[in-house]
């Protein structure tokens, strides 16, 4: 389990916490608050199972490139949302690719 995992979590509890107190008080602003963090917890969640996965895909690549692939991985880490935008790009690309583009 990853820090990104962890915090995701943390911040999901937090916010579905505030949500139910805004909601019980009627305090909008503490609603919004607490939606924002626990969609925020679930994204660092989904980013920490991912790069969990590209961990593991880094154990299994050949020696000679798991130096530079460990360096990829942290350049990875260190953005967080370029990352996330560029996996699912190249999801989309390759369903795209797998299903011929067509739409069903």
């Amino acid at each position: 389990m990853t820090d990104e995992q962890i915090n995701g979590a943390a911040s999901q509890v937090q916010g579905k916490a505030q949500k139910a107190f805004g909601n019980l008080v009627g305090d909008q602003k503490m609603q919004v608050e607490g939606a924002f963090n626990d969609a925020k917890g679930k994204s660092l969640e989904t980013f920490g199972k991912a790069m969990d996965a590209v961990d593991r895909l880094v154990e299994k690549a050949p020696a000679d490139y798991r130096d530079k692939a460990r360096t990829v991985a942290a350049e990875a880490r260190k953005r967080p949302l370029v990352t996330t935008l560029s996996v699912a790009g190249v999801g989309l690309l390759l369903l795209r690719a797998l299903t011929g583009g067509n739409r069903r």
